[in-house]
């Protein structure tokens, strides 16, 4: 498996200590957040000299550019806009996909409508500079559950379109996240993980967000990726800690980590299964 960190953990730092510490704690590889208000590690008008230092940190920790997570209400014509212009240059940097979700709303037909078309405007445009969409299921949003992501895959066909699978938005909506990973396996071609109190609606503090100090059924979910061979990156995406002191992140960083290495090992049932 391919085992990385969501930048916007160290959304209290720059890029070039994010790195750092994502390397330090193990990890193989690194999700750049594009988000505004939250982490803009890559910018939508980042200039060809801060796109070459981006790839020359990374290449330096010797780490894998896994995705961009750009996620925006993409109904609004300007987001869309801005998130083509982040498909660009993460083009450029060689990385192979972006994320957001939907926006919309659940259960609204009107809304519904608007996300799938403004879904597949960007998956053309995507597909126009080299790279996949990953589309997220998320809480709240148009595409929320099982039954939203395979209407989805139904109604918007095109290459360059796959979804982004995360359990904690999945289990509050009321799914089994372990079967939801069986039934979307053949669109599934990005992940992020984490914890929570599935139970609750709301995400829980970054303490517990932490691998293994939630209620996500993670080993299951873990188990299922395994068994349906899924072969794309698994990012730790973990929220709200842009105030807390750089080692509090490092150690969220760390202990997830370890948690979610040895799933993964179990799950495999063989060492250095992590490459």
């Amino acid at each position: 498996m391919k085992l990385g960190v969501n930048s916007v953990l160290f959304g209290g730092y720059d890029l070039k200590t994010a790195i750092e510490y994502i390397k330090f704690s193990g990890y193989q590889g690194i999700e750049l957040a594009s988000i505004v208000g939250m982490a803009e590690h890559l910018k939508d008008a980042a200039l060809e000299s801060e796109l070459s230092e981006i790839k020359n940190w990374v290449e330096e920790a010797e780490l894998d550019l896994y995705s961009v997570e750009a996620a925006t209400n993409i109904l609004e014509p300007e987001n869309r806009e801005r998130t083509k212009r982040v498909f660009e240059r993460a083009a450029k940097l060689g990385i192979p996909m972006v994320t957001t979700g939907s926006a919309g709303e659940s259960n609204d037909e009107e809304k519904m409508e608007q996300s799938l078309r403004a879904i597949e405007e960007l998956a053309i445009a995507a597909n126009d500079v080299g790279i996949k969409y990953a589309l997220k299921l998320h809480y709240g949003q148009s595409i929320y559950n099982t039954e939203t992501a395979l209407r989805l895959m139904r109604e918007v066909k095109h290459p360059a379109l796959g979804l982004n699978l995360d359990a904690t938005h999945i289990g509050r909506v009321g799914d089994d996240p372990v079967k939801a990973v069986e039934a979307l396996q053949e669109h599934v071609i990005h992940t992020h993980i984490r914890d929570t109190f599935i139970e609750e609606l709301k995400i829980a503090a970054p303490e517990y967000q932490i691998a293994g100090r939630g209620t996500v059924p993670l080993k299951e979910v873990v188990q299922k990726m395994v068994d349906t061979g899924y072969q794309g990156a698994t990012v730790l995406e973990i929220i709200g800690a842009k105030e807390y002191d750089l080692p509090k992140v490092a150690a969220i960083a760390a202990e997830s980590h370890g948690y979610l290495t040895r799933l993964f090992e179990e799950a495999y049932g063989k060492k250095e299964v992590i490459k």
